[in-house]
C-alpha cells in the first residue's frame, strides 16, 4: 500500500501535514504502508524580493487561505521569513533515492518553521543532509549543480495532470484523495479504508498512551 504526499516547504500547512504522519507513525506500526514525497513548488522558482513577508506569500500566491494562516499560525506573520526552496526540492529527491526522506523531511519542517533557518543556504542543507547520514559527496554534487531539477518540475507536472491544485494533498493506494490537512485520526481512518493492517504502538506524551494491541 502506497501513501503519496505531495508538498511545497512554503507551505505551512504542509509542515502541520507532516507532523501528523509522523504522529500516526509513532502511534502505529504498519507493515505495508509506503511513505512516498512528491515535490509540488506552488511557485516555481521562487526568488523573494528584499521585504516579502510570508503575509505577501499567502495573499499573493494563494498558499493558503489567510483564515487558515491565522488559525494554525497566528505568529507566521511576524516570525518567518520566505525563501526560495528550489535546492531544498532538489535536494529532498537524493534523501529519496537514499531511503532518506522521512528523517529529511522531518529535519526540514523542524528546521524552518520551528528553527527559523534560511533552509536556501547551502551550508545549512548541508548541515541537515549530513545530520541524517547523507552522503557528503553526493550532497555536494547536488548542491553544485541541476541535479534533480527535471525530477521536481515532473513531480509537479504530474501532480497538475492528476488534477492537484491544492496542497497539503496525500493519495492512498491510488484511490482516495485528501486534500488540504488532516490530522492523524483521519488518516487512519482513510487507510483503514484501504484495508491497511497496523498495530498499536507504545507511543507516550504525557498522560495518554497507547497499547500494543493488533487490529
Amino acid at each position: 500500500m502506497k501513501l503519496e504526499f505531495w508538498l511545497d516547504y512554503l507551505n505551512p500547512l504542509c509542515y502541520k501535514q507532516h507532523q501528523s504522519i509522523e504522529l500516526l507513525f509513532k502511534k502505529y506500526k504498519f507493515n505495508d504502508l509506503e511513505l512516498l514525497y512528491r515535490s509540488y513548488e506552488m511557485i516555481p522558482m521562487f526568488e523573494p524580493e528584499e521585504g516579502c513577508s510570508f503575509y505577501d506569500i499567502l495573499a499573493k500566491h494563494h498558499v493558503i487561505s489567510l483564515e487558515e494562516a491565522k488559525d494554525f499560525f497566528p505568529d507566521l506573520y511576524e516570525s518567518l521569513k520566505p525563501v526560495k526552496v528550489t535546492d531544498v526540492h532538489r535536494l529532498s529527491h537524493l534523501a529519496k533515492k537514499s531511503d532518506k526522506a522521512f528523517e529529511f523531511n522531518q529535519k526540514i519542517f523542524k528546521s524552518y518553521y520551528e528553527d527559523k533557518l534560511d533552509i536556501s543556504q547551502k551550508n545549512i542543507l548541508m548541515d541537515i543532509a549530513l545530520s541524517i547520514g547523507l552522503d557528503q559527496n553526493q550532497v555536494e554534487q547536488v548542491l553544485s549543480s541541476t541535479m534533480f531539477e527535471e525530477t521536481v518540475n515532473l513531480n509537479r507536472e504530474n501532480a497538475i495532470l492528476k488534477g492537484i491544485f491544492e496542497l497539503p494533498h496525500i493519495r492512498i493506494d491510488g484511490k482516495i484523495r485528501l486534500s488540504g490537512y488532516h490530522d492523524d485520526s483521519q488518516l487512519l481512518e482513510a487507510l483503514m479504508k484501504s484495508s491497511a493492517q497496523f498495530n498499536k504502538t507504545d507511543y507516550c506524551e504525557g498522560e495518554n498512551c497507547e497499547r500494543k494491541k493488533t487490529r
